[in-house]
């Protein structure tokens, strides 16, 4: 009878000992399941804030890229512009008294040559680093006159449709965005599109901007090229995320390439 006793007391303890041990096992897995996603919490949270402070960079380089933009073709057309201008006045005046040997005709015929060259190219990078139109007639016309300055033949068919004209003009610096998007969207197209038609849509709302792009270039697999984009993506992903536009892009390797843009004006309650 003692034996039986003290047979279920040695059982009842070795079942209690499984059960405790069960319970710490269980508990060590719970608290090493927590600890894992704790640790896997604060990488998350340390990639996202080094996601943010990345792009906050890529913001910060946009905007000093700019003001740089600014600041150079300010000095092109205040400097360089200038002084070219007084020497072609000056050659006019050489040419216009000179009684010498021709020459001196002949030089001064190859320096006006020079110096006009000179001056259209200066006009030229002026008005790529800060379009005089867009800062004096707003985004519709300088999208009119960035695809008048593709005429065809070697370069592509731009065709340009304003689908909506509201007068209200949006923060000059959102226009200066969308416009620059447009620039590396039709670089895209012919550098690594070789596309030979561009088609632009512009719609002016009363509460915001809408552009629609598309070309009939090789395109490409979004998915491969949003693991490793290339500095032009990168850029128009940036300023996009820097106006807090909506951004859509389509494409598949020999059907071209679809974008659309929407930007809504952000009002104060």
């Amino acid at each position: 009878m003692e034996n039986g006793l003290q047979a279920n007391e040695i059982f009842t303890m070795i079942m209690l000992g499984i059960v405790i041990m069960l319970c710490l096992a269980v508990a060590f897995v719970l608290l090493a399941n927590r600890s894992q996603k704790r640790i896997y919490r604060e990488q998350m949270k340390a990639k996202a804030l080094q996601l943010a402070h990345q792009e906050q960079l890529l913001y910060s380089t946009i905007l000093t890229q700019e003001e740089e933009r600014k600041r150079i073709a300010k000095d092109l057309h205040d400097e360089i512009g200038s002084k070219l201008n007084v020497i072609n006045l000056n050659l006019h005046r050489l040419r216009k008294f000179a009684t010498e040997p021709t020459v001196i005709t002949d030089t001064v015929h190859d320096l006006f040559e020079i110096i006009g060259n000179t001056i259209d190219t200066t006009r030229r990078i002026s008005h790529d680093l800060l379009p005089p139109t867009l800062e004096n007639f707003g985004l519709r016309e300088a999208v009119r006159e960035l695809c008048e300055s593709y005429p065809g033949g070697t370069a592509p068919e731009v065709v340009f449709d304003l689908l909506q004209d509201h007068p209200l003009r949006v923060d000059k610096s959102i226009e200066l965005n969308v416009f620059r998007i447009l620039q590396e969207l039709i670089n895209n197209s012919i550098r690594h599109g070789r596309a030979s038609r561009i088609g632009i849509r512009l719609w002016l709302k009363p509460d915001g901007i809408s552009l629609g792009y598309q070309d009939n270039g090789r395109g490409f697999d979004p998915e491969k090229v949003r693991e490793n984009p290339g500095l032009g993506l990168q850029n128009i992903q940036s300023r996009i995320n820097m106006i807090g536009a909506d951004y859509q892009l389509q494409s598949q390797p020999g059907k071209g390439v679809q974008v659309q843009i929407d930007y809504r004006i952000h009002k104060v309650p």
